[in-house]
């Protein structure tokens, strides 16, 4: 599958982000965390809350950044 993160540009849209990703290694915890990594939660509005999705795949990241 491939995830983009798209903008528009004289009425085009232009590829910002792009990456391939392995449905088979998807699993039901945030996919946008699975998709962009730590950096997804910098704008998440569920950072630090109880609705947080992040599961076990947000703690193995955080653990691996430290």
């Amino acid at each position: 599958m491939l995830y983009q993160k798209v903008k528009i540009e004289n009425d085009q849209i232009v590829p910002t982000f792009s990456k391939e990703i392995d449905q088979s290694t998807l699993t039901s915890d945030c996919w946008i965390v699975q998709f962009e990594g730590l950096n997804a939660c910098k704008t998440c509005q569920y950072k630090n809350t109880k609705d947080c999705g992040g599961g076990d795949t947000l703690k193995q990241m955080k653990k691996k950044s430290k």
